[in-house]
């Protein structure tokens, strides 16, 4: 079996009372996604109102505002509808495609950075028989809806994989993980987040040093994969591709993997 080194410092410990977390993946960016039901449902009222109270005084007001206030309000209910609907399924079939299309050993050692409440860390662990996936995250409340390290091991336990699930606690541009330790880095719908533009390189970096040689990445984000491309093969990352824009998600992502050389090749 594959080994790392142990990251106990900020490791959360599988206990009897991890059931308490709640299954499910989330939604992403709840603040977000209540702001735009908000301002839709509102603007369609403040149309309606407008348009009530002016039909008589200014009826061009009040044709011009049933007309527009609606409409935006339906707008930005079609982008809030679409961004739970990503959130429920799009980003569970895109992660799930992501994650078999890496080859698999089943010995592997696997880290998903911003792992949330455990999707890609629960889909690799399914793939594993020796080896072990590590979620990695902040927990912040605000990107994911009951974001929760307790959540990872519910989600385990619910696929029968929670013997081969860990949890750790820490930044992402300061793995705590010895170099050339993992054989696989995932990352789902989280770059964005993990680091802003001017250390994104730094985030990459911290990738390619945990990676073995010969191990792999695969990143799903909310476009950026041009970006991400660039700095992997800057770093010497071989194999690099990324899949175009997939539409069963909104905003539409990006796919890329790439492959750490062996011995420099």
């Amino acid at each position: 079996m594959s080994t790392v080194q142990s990251p106990s410092p900020g490791q959360i410990p599988s206990s009897p009372d991890h059931a308490l977390g709640k299954k499910g993946f989330g939604i992403d960016e709840p603040r977000t996604l209540i702001e735009l039901f908000t301002a839709g449902i509102l603007s369609v009222f403040v149309g309606l109102i407008i348009s009530a109270y002016t039909s008589t005084s200014n009826p061009r007001a009040a044709e011009t505002a049933i007309l527009v206030g609606p409409a935006v309000g339906f707008l930005i209910l079609v982008v809030a509808v679409a961004l739970y609907w990503s959130s429920r399924l799009g980003k569970v079939r895109e992660v799930t495609r992501m994650v078999n299309n890496l080859p698999w050993g089943g010995d592997e050692v696997v880290l998903d950075l911003g792992c949330g409440r455990g999707l890609a860390t629960v889909l690799a662990a399914k793939k594993l028989e020796a080896g072990i996936a590590i979620g990695l995250d902040l927990w912040s409340k605000t990107r994911v809806s009951g974001n929760d390290p307790k959540s990872v091991f519910a989600n385990a336990t619910s696929a029968g994989v929670d013997s081969k699930v860990a949890a750790v606690k820490g930044a992402s541009i300061q793995l705590p993980l010895a170099s050339k330790s993992v054989d696989v880095v995932l990352s789902g719908l989280a770059v964005h987040h993990l680091a802003s533009r001017k250390r994104r390189e730094e985030l990459f970096a911290e990738m390619e040093r945990v990676l073995k040689d010969g191990g792999r990445i695969g990143i799903l984000d909310a476009g950026n994969g041009h970006e991400y491309s660039a700095i992997l093969t800057k770093l010497g990352l071989r194999d690099v591709q990324m899949h175009r824009l997939r539409f069963s998600s909104f905003p539409p992502f990006h796919v890329v993997l790439a492959r750490k050389p062996y011995g420099g090749n």
